[in-house]
């Protein structure tokens, strides 16, 4: 007799599909499958190192015309070699690499976005209920945050997936079933890759962990040893991942102990006082509770898309001092919290948020950069799992005391389809400071157009299929915005041996010892925003 899946398990799986297809398409609609943000940059770069077998490369001399944003070239080397490598941990990376040997980046995001969903709905029912599961789930996929992160190449997806492993694998720590110590190695080996991905994200995720562990020592006597034991192991597994962010830093700077944030900004670490941050006398309580409250503004909006009318939350601001700003996305968390203020584990899912939010503290810029947040509130992601599992159940206590329980689901539908087809899509389109007005469409003057013109340009000159070393010329009296070139800066792999190479020289008496050395390569020159076939028709403009 054939076995079919339930209703709920059905809507999942569609809801894990929609997942993936929502981030291929905004990857390739929006973003054009191509990074964005300097953060982007460095880790792509770094996979690309990884993928060729090697943890740094060589530095290739002069040293600022290869540039990429956010590279470490340290001129202190242990061993006299010099080494370029990305600024990051090396977790992400890492895992980007079987994208960049797929040659589909974007495809890993995608996927782990899908998994996520998977995820966070086996973690609601196994802790609540089947419905609690689905709503998550449900909450989790249609969440603007997600949609957006899910689509670039930041670590945030993975991070996520890590996070959400490892509360998973501590849940069934505690049941005390069969595969305990599988379930503490496998608890043990997410936590560690999360800290070899976002460490201060680690820290905040196991601290609600690390109390609910303690009380159950005391608690569960009569488990203590067999408790203890599993947690021991968890622990134990975690040391060897989180080590390997210790042993790349010995390999690219000779210290396992090195801050490579504070090697390329010195004011870029985590703490108070002067020398923390940009702000005068350093980072303090205040800057972070300022960052919070600016961050909280934009998270309440893009966690779930809910929202008041403009006018409608300026005529509370005015008249009555509120001062969240338009998004309702902590209702349906403070009813969760109300419905279950009883059961210990609403509380602990919730820590795990509430956690990322004063880690956030420490730190002395938050995610909204000038009054936007770019990729949404990313700092507090790895933290949505248990706001959406926490809503959720607040959602499913609502939709138990109505009559017409129809009537509620085609509530939650109807706010779900909102978020979709009316609020995210004019997120990925609200401008963005300084001067974006199209949003995410073409965010940082990074686009597909940049390399549809070397190929409009190979082509016009008899050589379509021939490799390209494109020489970027400064104007004197103008700033190098790499933005220019960012897409074909994206393709200029660590190795110099791409389809396209980027090389930006400060001086045009230096161009042809460039010509020279790429002799196999069509030369194509670049001036602001202009891609020239010849040094002359480039030097005219530079003259200009």
């Amino acid at each position: 007799m054939r076995r079919t899946l339930p209703p709920s398990r059905l809507i999942v799986l569609a809801l894990m599909l929609f997942a993936f297809l929502a981030a291929a398409h905004i990857s390739r609609a929006v973003l054009e499958r191509l990074p964005r943000l300097e953060d982007e940059f460095a880790y792509l770069y770094q996979a690309r190192i990884f993928a060729g077998g090697q943890a740094w490369v060589e530095r290739q001399e002069p040293v600022k015309v290869f540039w990429q944003p956010f590279l470490l070239q340290p001129e202190e080397t242990p061993d006299g070699v010099y080494r370029r490598f990305g600024k990051y941990t090396p977790g992400w990376s890492l895992v980007l690499t079987l994208g960049v040997w797929l040659e589909q980046e974007w495809l890993i995001n995608a996927f782990l976005a899908m998994l996520n969903v998977g995820l966070i709905y086996r973690l609601g029912r196994e802790i609540f209920d089947e419905a609690v599961g689905v709503v998550a789930a449900l909450l989790l996929a249609i969440s603007p945050t997600a949609l957006i992160l899910n689509a670039t190449l930041m670590s945030h997806t993975w991070a996520l997936f890590a996070a959400l492993g490892f509360a998973y694998a501590y849940w069934r720590t505690t049941r005390h079933g069969r595969g305990l110590y599988v379930w503490a190695a496998c608890g043990g080996v997410l936590i560690g890759a999360l800290i070899c991905t976002r460490p201060l994200t680690a820290l905040a995720i196991a601290s609600p962990v690390a109390l609910h562990v303690l009380w159950r020592l005391f608690s569960e006597r009569r488990h203590f040893r067999r408790n203890l034991s599993a947690w021991a192991l968890m622990a134990a597994c975690a040391l060897p991942v989180a080590s390997l962010w210790l042993f790349f830093n010995y390999q690219w700077t000779g210290n396992p102990f090195a801050n490579t944030y504070t090697m390329y900004w010195a004011y870029d670490k985590v703490g108070f006082g002067e020398g923390y941050g940009l702000n005068r006398g350093g980072h303090t309580l205040t800057w972070g509770w300022r960052n919070m409250r600016a961050d909280l503004a934009f998270w309440f909006r893009d966690t779930f898309g809910i929202t008041l009318h403009t006018e409608v939350e300026q005529y509370l601001r005015q008249n009555l001092g509120y001062g969240i700003g338009v998004g309702l996305s902590w209702l349906p968390i403070a009813f969760g919290l109300l419905a279950g203020r009883k059961q210990l584990w609403i509380w602990l899912t919730f820590g795990f948020f509430a956690a990322l939010v004063v880690s956030g503290l420490f730190y002395w810029i938050g995610s909204s950069v000038h009054g936007g947040a770019v990729y949404s509130v990313r700092y507090y992601y790895e933290g949505i799992f248990g706001a959406c599992l926490v809503a959720a159940y607040g959602v499913v206590a609502w939709l138990r005391t109505l009559p017409e329980r129809w009537v509620g689901y085609l509530v939650l539908s109807v706010a779900c389809a909102a978020s979709l087809i009316g609020y995210t899509p004019a997120r990925l389109r609200e401008p963005l400071p300084p001067n974006w007005e199209n949003g995410l469409y073409g965010f940082n003057n990074i686009s597909r157009a940049q390399l549809s013109a070397i190929d409009a340009l190979r082509a016009q000159l008899g050589a379509p299929d021939q490799p390209v070393l494109i020489i970027v010329l400064k104007r004197e009296d103008a700033s190098d915005n790499w933005r220019n070139y960012g897409a074909t800066l994206a393709a200029t792999d660590p190795y110099l041996k791409s389809d396209i190479i980027v090389a930006r020289v400060f001086d045009a008496q230096e161009a042809p010892a460039f010509v020279r050395r790429f002799s196999e390569r069509l030369v194509l020159y670049q001036v602001g925003a202009v891609v020239y076939a010849s040094l002359a028709e480039a030097l005219a403009e530079i003259a200009e």
